[in-house]
């Protein structure tokens, strides 16, 4: 793959930090933006620019099909059914949370549980906490369990058929850890669950994995998908929430407010028909827009190639890393289970003083419990340094990394005892 080529379409990788270039590998908090993104969102402001919807004049309903076509491209992208079930939101944290809440008062009785896993980010533990909390204001119990993880990082399923029950009403579990990197097996669990308790609702948090991988929420057979945009080459304040028609349809609105309704008077609200019941306010235009741009994008170079590229950039990393008894790195070592994501801690050095220090030396990596403390407390460490990859990270990056942790190896009064030394 012509990597050059990719990486001259993003700007942002021409800067350089203190004199020195960049290498950004903090693609799991955000990716950078290619060119027709940035363009997207220009061309948006500077000619569609009008309100989505009812407007009756040719600039609202230029606007409106650009908007409403970016629509039917997520369908098609994670092959939904419909676009109806395609609910735009700011980012994949209010896609759960809007699924928390309307679940609320139909799906969720007193004594009902909810799984979860030890690895989900906060923002597949909090909203769950939080509809725990208003249903104890009532005097309704909810219990959350969690499926564990085992040494190398995966879940432990040999603990499924415990923890699914009669009284299990939703599962929700991510794609791919925002920590570990791991790929969990969502199609082989949501068949296991499927066969204890064909009642669940079952979410999927895909944020981290939309950009590395195809999704396919038929095949999966999940009733509910959440990513955005910013974390696959698009812009920040645009998620993405798939639902079942069937179960969107029963739930009632998130928000309340323009263009989530059919009608109003002083007494009563009719609620509009999806997916605008879910989307009360004017949306982020533009960044829709840009998000179609960021998909054509993504399908141009193709997963295939993409995997490919992330793979090797993984396998290439992890030898060097892993290699070096100073370091311990978290997750699973088989390539064919984790994604471009790799956590780490040097000695007993401090996980931000790293970043720091790499920071000094132009290499962007992210430090801290990256909103997974519960993790973190199985793990049974404060924090942890990740590197994640994307299609435009290239080996030499790699390896400026490596150097960058010899650097911190040496501040700290640490000799080295690489054994791979970096390859050009």
């Amino acid at each position: 793959m012509d990597t050059t080529n990719i990486r001259s379409q993003f700007p942002f990788l021409m800067r350089k930090f203190k004199g020195k270039p960049l290498a950004y590998l903090d693609n799991a908090a955000t990716s950078q933006k290619p060119r027709v993104v940035i363009d997207s969102v220009v061309e948006a402001y500077s000619k569609h620019c009008a309100n989505t919807h009812r407007g009756i004049y040719d600039l609202s309903v230029e606007a409106t099909d650009l908007y409403e076509g970016v629509r039917e491209k997520i369908k098609n992208f994670i092959n939904a059914k419909s676009s109806k079930e395609i609910i735009f939101t700011r980012n994949a944290t209010e896609a759960i949370n809007l699924v928390a809440r309307s679940l609320d008062d139909q799906a969720i009785k007193d004594g009902d549980e909810i799984l979860l896993t030890e690895m989900e980010h906060h923002s597949n533990i909090v909203p769950w906490q939080m509809l725990r909390e208003r249903l104890m204001s009532s005097n309704q119990r909810l219990e959350i369990r969690f499926i564990p993880i085992d040494n190398e990082g995966r879940l432990d399923l040999s603990s499924l058929n415990k923890l699914i029950t009669k009284k299990s009403k939703i599962v929700s579990l991510t794609l791919m850890s925002n920590v570990l990197g791991t790929i969990n097996p969502v199609k082989k669990i949501i068949k296991m669950i499927r066969s204890m308790n064909n009642e669940v609702c079952i979410m999927i948090d895909a944020a981290q994995a939309a950009s590395h991988m195809k999704i396919d929420v038929v095949d999966l057979d999940c009733d509910f998908l959440v990513f955005s945009a910013h974390k696959m080459y698009g812009p920040s304040g645009v998620g993405v929430l798939y639902g079942r028609e069937k179960l969107l349809e029963e739930m009632p609105p998130f928000l309340g407010g323009g263009d989530m309704i059919l009608s109003v008077d002083f007494e009563k609200t009719t609620f509009n028909e999806l997916p605008w019941k879910f989307e009360a306010g004017t949306g982020n235009i533009a960044g829709v827009i840009a998000t179609g741009a960021a998909i054509d994008f993504i399908e141009s170079i193709g997963f295939t190639r993409i995997k490919k590229c992330e793979m090797k950039l993984t396998n290439y990393a992890l030898k060097i890393l892993s290699v070096d008894s100073l370091i311990k790195v978290y997750g699973p070592m088989d390539l064919a289970d984790r994604g471009p994501v790799i956590s780490f801690n040097i000695n007993n050095i401090h996980p931000h003083d790293v970043a720091s220090i790499l920071s000094d030396e132009g290499v962007a990596i992210r430090s801290g419990h990256h909103c997974a403390q519960p993790l973190m407390k199985v793990l049974g460490i404060p924090a942890v340094c990740r590197a994640s990859y994307a299609i435009y990270n290239t080996k030499e990056e790699i390896n400026r990394l490596v150097e960058g942790i010899e650097k911190v190896k040496e501040v700290f009064g640490l000799s080295s005892n690489r054994v791979i030394r970096r390859k050009r």
